[in-house]
């Protein structure tokens, strides 16, 4: 007897670690730079030098990097800037069964601020979430016939699941210029640099996949001239990109991710001589899971009238998509300035942070709670602080509608940014519209008993020479004819010939005849 077994790609979690890390120092001023007069905004990321698992451990080395803006206090009230790496190196306890393969690590700057201990010395403090999560590739085989001598009776089930078909990382590198206007002056230093991919498009193909976008990049920048405490200027930069993945095709879904972990700008000179190109080069890292929908008719349950057979199962786990959508969640809010705030004259910029603070099963669906953090520069009427940079939090709430949750639902939610704008009300509000995607991937965890094996033993002849030649059978609830032919030593087909029956769906009172069945 030979069982033929068909391959199924899954993907399971193999263990998911989390820390979160207190990174805090006292920095000075360079000789170089100005006494600080007041903190107006404090930035910053995280790069990574070195990822190595070894015994359950995860042992990480980089550094968040910070760029600090501030007010001299000088008569001018010039804007400078102060820069700095805070290291990092730590140790993260996994689970013993982790491998370096199919792990990634996500990183969050939960809080960062900084406070001013003199003119010449600031207190940074940072609260950094760490996120590692190792996940394994493999192949679960599933009977799907057996080839053997002596007749069967074997009962197939259509088995509905995603499988995984691609799961990789990958990278893209942008590099492009930026020309300023005639009409902004040039480029002493940048002070202030921020980018945001936005109006992301995928689209699946033949073993590759089509990016494209818009990179928005903001500068702010001292001036050659020196006549204003500083310039800003917004561009968007178009990319596309073509990636190859083998085994995708346009019918998968993507679960595909841009990260941008690495970033470069340098001021080149233009035709005339004169600083006024910013050259960009940033690298995105692409996180890609492509998942496939399949049927597969699998044998539940295999028996024989002329042999004693015993099946050997072993629970397999699988999912099965239920979800794959993006809400759009519309914000719109006013907020108020501080009262220690200057004074809005001209908004320059606005950028946001998205945070997922709680998702819940209800009775419609998830529910997501969230909020919007946006940072905001604004140019003030006062000449002692010129510009002005502020937070503010926006909360929102979104019903993600699935159906047919149970308690062995996974999920996950990736929100985007779609589009953000802060106007001014009047000079002590602001008003912030904004359009947030969730992107939406909900499972339903399943768990099935999977044919491994069989053991084939003799019949019992005595025991079956005791069952009577002919019954007849009333059918009673929960009744099927696999069951009732299983039972009584006969097949399916049997039964419905010898009572001329077509269906197979049997009615609760109907009267059958069955006829035991013995090899001779």
């Amino acid at each position: 007897m030979e069982l033929i077994k068909k391959n199924i790609h899954m993907n399971k979690l193999k263990c998911k670690s989390t820390l979160q890390l207190n990174l805090n120092d006292d920095i000075n001023v360079p000789d170089t730079r100005p006494d600080i007069a007041a903190i107006m905004k404090i930035s910053g990321e995280t790069t990574w030098e070195e990822q190595k698992i070894l015994s359950g451990k995860l042992y990480l080395k980089g550094s968040l990097s910070f760029c600090l803006l501030y007010l001299s206090a000088e008569e001018d009230c010039r804007i400078h800037t102060l820069s700095g790496k805070l290291p990092i190196d730590e140790t993260i306890h996994l689970e013993a069964e982790c491998s370096t393969e199919n792990t990634t690590l996500r990183s969050v700057l939960e809080d960062l601020s900084a406070n001013l201990i003199n003119s010449r010395k600031v207190s940074i403090k940072s609260l950094l979430s760490l996120t590692v999560t190792a996940e394994e590739i493999y192949d679960e085989p599933a009977c799907t016939a057996i080839e053997n001598d002596v007749p069967l009776c074997t009962r197939m089930v259509p088995l509905q699941l995603t499988g995984l078909a691609a799961c990789k990382k990958d990278s893209y590198r942008l590099r492009d210029e930026i020309t300023l206007p005639s009409s902004k002056s040039s480029i002493r230093e940048l002070l202030y640099r921020s980018i945001s991919l936005k109006n992301v498009d995928i689209r699946l193909l033949k073993d590759q996949f089509t990016i494209k976008g818009d990179a928005v990049v903001f500068l702010l920048y001292a001036t050659e001239d020196g006549e204003t405490a500083a310039e800003y200027y917004e561009s968007e930069l178009p990319f596309h990109a073509t990636i190859d993945c083998n085994g995708c095709s346009e019918t998968m879904t993507p679960d595909i991710n841009l990260v941008i972990t690495d970033k470069t700008f340098e001021i080149k000179q233009d035709s005339d001589g004169e600083p006024r190109i910013v050259s960009l080069d940033l690298l995105i890292e692409i996180q890609i899971k492509i998942y496939e929908d399949a049927t597969f008719n699998v044998i539940q349950d295999v028996y024989s009238p002329f042999a004693s057979l015993t099946p050997i199962y072993r629970p397999v786990v699988y999912e099965n998509l239920l979800v794959h959508n993006a809400n759009k969640v519309r914000i719109n809010d006013r907020v108020k300035i501080s009262d220690t705030a200057p004074k809005i004259l001209q908004i320059c910029h606005g950028s946001g942070t998205i945070h997922i603070d709680n998702t819940y099963p209800s009775e419609d669906g998830l529910m997501t709670e969230g909020s919007i953090e946006a940072d905001i520069f604004y140019i003030t009427p006062e000449d002692s602080r010129p510009m002005y940079a502020m937070k503010a939090s926006v909360p929102f709430q979104q019903l993600i509608e699935v159906h047919d949750l149970n308690p062995d639902t996974v999920y996950t939610i990736t929100p985007e940014l779609e589009q953000l704008t802060v106007l001014s009300n009047d000079s002590d509000e602001l008003e912030i519209k904004a359009s947030v995607l969730l992107n939406s991937l909900v499972f339903n965890r399943i768990t099935a008993q999977f044919l491994t094996d069989i053991t084939e033993e003799p019949l019992d002849y005595e025991a079956l020479m005791d069952l009577p030649g002919m019954t007849g059978y009333i059918v009673k609830e929960n009744d099927d004819l696999w069951s009732i032919a299983k039972a009584h030593h006969t097949t399916s087909e049997s039964i419905l010939a010898l009572n001329d029956l077509t269906e197979e769906n049997l009615a609760v009172g109907t009267h059958l005849l069955l006829l035991k069945e013995v090899l001779v």
